[in-house]
């Protein structure tokens, strides 16, 4: 597994984009003092390919470690079409077999982040695990703004096969799920 604080050493980035198209997430969570030399500009970070077989609790860690971070986009999906398959897969370093065992351990249980003002999660389903991460993601962001979540975003080939936008009934029982119990006013939006 990659650390990020190792591969980028002393660079300062302000966007991020990471592709896990193989499927294996090759990146191991770090905690606050390695990443915030590397992540302390950070403002935008965007996870394409994050298979659905994964919590996505995993991402947290980029939270701790760029306290300037303003949006998170997270895209989770196994779409077949797209991913890395068969030989090629292999001759990618960090593309072995799933690590579906992978956790993130939070260093602090009531690690609060200033800056993120928008979660958009693409390929979101009612699922526990979803619900779950845009909770923790809503209690750790104070100043958080809009949670923005997608269906699942087809490639051009496929698109048309997938169900478009939400029904209003499906809309209010997932805002309902995400918003319960919480004194939250960030408001759960679902985007066309």
């Amino acid at each position: 597994m990659l650390k990020l604080s190792e591969l980028l050493g002393k660079t300062a980035i302000s966007n991020l984009h990471l592709n896990f198209r193989c499927e294996k997430i090759w990146v191991k969570p770090e905690g606050r003092k390695q990443l915030l030399p590397v992540f302390r500009k950070l403002s935008f970070v965007n996870l394409f390919n994050i298979s659905e077989e994964y919590d996505l609790n995993w991402t947290m860690f980029i939270l701790q470690g760029a306290p300037t971070l303003k949006e998170l986009c997270i895209t989770v999906r196994d779409h077949l079409c797209e991913m890395t398959k068969g030989k090629r897969r292999y001759m990618h370093e960090f593309s072995e077999e799933k690590d579906k065992g992978l956790e993130w351990e939070p260093s602090a249980l009531d690690f609060n982040h200033h800056s993120l003002a928008e979660l958009c999660i693409y390929g979101f389903r009612a699922q526990d695990k979803f619900v779950r991460y845009a909770r923790n993601i809503m209690e750790a962001a104070v100043n958080l703004v809009a949670v923005n979540l997608y269906k699942n975003p087809g490639c051009e080939k496929c698109k048309r096969r997938l169900p478009s936008g939400w029904t209003l009934t499906e809309m209010l029982l997932i805002r309902d799920k995400i918003s319960k119990g919480m004194s939250s006013n960030v408001g759960v939006r679902f985007p066309s």
